[in-house]
């Protein structure tokens, strides 16, 4: 067995600085070049988060549509934009929703439980009530998805 040292040499093995020096001229033409970049996944960044909002505004935008109501007689769609109240008549008797100030909600039923008084108003596209022992469905139709004219026909 020999016991000569194994020498190994490194110059060829580069080693770059976490930070740029400035003796270190390909590391700062690479920092340099890195700023452009930045601009433009910024810019990416924030087109992408735009183009959310403007989504998010279109399909959940409230006030500006109608409210839909389905019910055993029919269904009816009614502005939001006009205040009203509107009487339904379903299986256990009158149901009795209000429209006011671009929201909707059910003011008082005739079911045991009284849990779609309790859901409280809504305005947007998203949102729905239910009375099912009345079988009383109220919904928000925005006013970019409705293409008929609104037809305010009520009992």
């Amino acid at each position: 067995m020999s016991t000569h040292p194994v020498h190994i040499s490194y110059k060829h093995i580069r080693r770059f600085p976490i930070l740029p020096t400035p003796n270190d001229d390909a590391t700062l033409r690479i920092v340099k070049h890195s700023y452009p970049t930045l601009l433009v996944d910024t810019l990416i960044l924030l087109f992408g988060i735009a183009m959310l909002l403007v989504i998010a505004s279109a399909s959940l935008g409230g006030g500006g549509g109608y409210v839909n109501v389905e019910s055993p007689e029919g269904s009816y769609r009614f502005s939001l934009a006009t205040d009203r109240e509107v009487v339904v008549h379903g299986p256990l008797g009158e149901t009795h929703i209000a429209i006011e100030h671009g929201e909707a909600r059910i003011t008082d039923s005739p079911c045991p439980t009284k849990t779609c008084i309790q859901q409280g108003p809504i305005s947007t596209s998203s949102g729905w009530i239910a009375c099912l022992p009345n079988q009383i469905l109220l919904t928000i139709v925005s006013s970019a998805n409705s293409e008929a004219e609104v037809d305010d026909v009520a009992n």
